[in-house]
């Protein structure tokens, strides 16, 4: 299983590839992909654009279970990927280029998992 070193990880699956100062892209790992099965819906529950950190914001319904995406940290949300509107099965084929969220945050990687540190949560 590829777990890239470049990004952030949480304990609930999640990945957080850093763009710029503030921003982070959110996808979920390939190991969650593989857990939760051919992918058939995504839905994203926010209200608002901010949310604090493990508020649940949306749900994947795979073909072996069901998954409640919780916010990683505290965040505003800056953009939706629309793609997965549509296609949201291309997260299996591609868990780490297909996000889920951008978000912007003043808060550190505190608290974020390092590769190292995910690769020893799923063992």
């Amino acid at each position: 299983m590829f777990i890239p070193k470049s990004l952030y990880y949480t304990k609930n699956h999640l990945w957080l590839r850093q763009v710029g100062l503030y921003d982070y892209f959110v996808g979920i790992t390939d190991f969650a992909q593989k857990e939760i099965g051919e992918i058939s819906l995504i839905e994203l529950e926010f209200t608002g654009e901010h949310m604090k950190k493990e508020m649940q914001w949306g749900k994947i319904y795979g073909l072996n279970q069901t998954f409640s995406l919780l916010a990683p940290i505290d965040c505003k949300v800056m953009a939706t990927n629309v793609i997965l509107d549509t296609n949201p099965s291309s997260i299996n084929r591609d868990p780490y280029n297909n996000w889920f969220l951008r978000v912007s945050t003043v808060v550190s990687n505190y608290g974020l998992l390092t590769n190292e540190e995910y690769i020893e949560l799923i063992q």
